[in-house]
């Protein structure tokens, strides 16, 4: 699971193999060889490790159904805590697994990494132990970051498409208790006094930001709209 890569460093500085530091003159100073370019920075001559995760998550997806407890015990024989590589990839597993779950008014429940519960609809583990069989199961609601991104994305814009439409720039449409109105936004003085409307009106509670869907804005007019600009707008 682990690949160690070769040490790097000494090509980089075009260093002959088998010297590990610059050669300096009587006053302390690298000697460039004639022609060379000067040198980035300085050597260097660690290792990096590139952990290759993709076996372990193949090994718990071949696991389903069996209990959980023989199934990290298997693990835990080629991972040991005593190799700070390889404890880190055991750590990994509370990324894949979701190990405390708990079942809440009919909702499974788990808890992450970190502490945070929450429904296993949302969870981002691919995995789970069944509180009740202890058996390792797969999370069938499970999305990967970006397909979490863009459907939150997605809803959030159906969500304000309900409430709100954009004209133009300085012109919005807002349904306010079952009525549209037409608002007029203009940006927010930086030192002068101002009234928004809309607050004013108490038409919503809504922050202006999240009102308006903008930074920097507020109200400046606005007005019903008429059932027949309602009709030809397609807000009924």
């Amino acid at each position: 699971m682990i690949v160690e890569r070769p040490r790097t460093g000494r090509s980089r500085a075009g260093l002959r193999p088998g010297r590990t530091r610059t050669l300096v003159d009587d006053d302390g100073e690298p000697i460039k060889a004639k022609g060379a370019r000067e040198p980035m920075r300085r050597p260097q001559k660690d290792k990096n490790l590139n952990e290759t995760l993709n076996p372990l998550k193949r090994y718990l997806a071949s696991n389903i159904g069996r209990p959980w407890d023989k199934v990290y015990s298997e693990i835990s024989e080629h991972l040991k805590p005593t190799s700070t590589v390889q404890q880190h990839v055991r750590d990994h597993l509370q990324d894949f697994v979701a190990t405390k779950t708990r079942t809440r008014a009919g909702v499974m429940m788990a808890t992450n990494r970190w502490g945070g519960e929450r429904p296993l609809t949302e969870s981002y583990c691919l995995y789970y132990v069944h509180p009740r069989t202890k058996l390792l199961r797969k999370n069938e609601h499970y999305q990967r970051a970006g397909a979490r991104w863009r459907a939150a994305q997605i809803k959030e814009a159906a969500e304000l498409a309900k409430r709100m439409r954009v004209i133009d720039e300085k012109t919005q449409l807002h349904l306010f208790d079952d009525v549209w109105w037409e608002v007029k936004l203009a940006r927010t003085p930086a030192s002068a006094q101002y009234v928004d409307v809309v607050k004013r009106a108490r038409l919503s509670t809504l922050g202006g930001e999240k009102l308006y869907n903008r930074h920097g804005v507020y109200a400046c007019d606005k007005r019903q709209l008429s059932k027949a600009e309602m009709k030809k707008l397609g807000l009924r």
